[in-house]
């Protein structure tokens, strides 16, 4: 199993984020989800929330809403409606 995952924010507007990852916290319609390595194949509808992404030990914070995540093949792509 890898060690990171590749992970992808973007909105309508732009690209927020795209790096490795060793893992993330993303608010789903129900609750929010962990994700680490190796997460199995996913696709939920997005609530809003906080975003938080840790890579090379440091964790950054996004507040989202809206939109849609799909976990695949170690790629986390996270498409909001809005995110900062």
């Amino acid at each position: 199993m890898a060690d990171t995952f590749q992970i992808e924010i973007t909105t309508p507007e732009k690209l927020v984020l795209s790096e490795r990852a060793e893992s993330a916290q993303i608010p789903g319609k129900d609750g929010y989800m962990g994700i680490l390595p190796g997460h199995a194949a996913l696709l939920s509808e997005l609530g809003a929330g906080t975003l938080s992404v840790t890579a090379g030990g440091k964790t950054q914070d996004f507040t989202i809403s809206g939109g849609y995540v799909e976990i695949r093949d170690n790629r986390v792509r996270v498409l909001a409606d809005r995110a900062e």
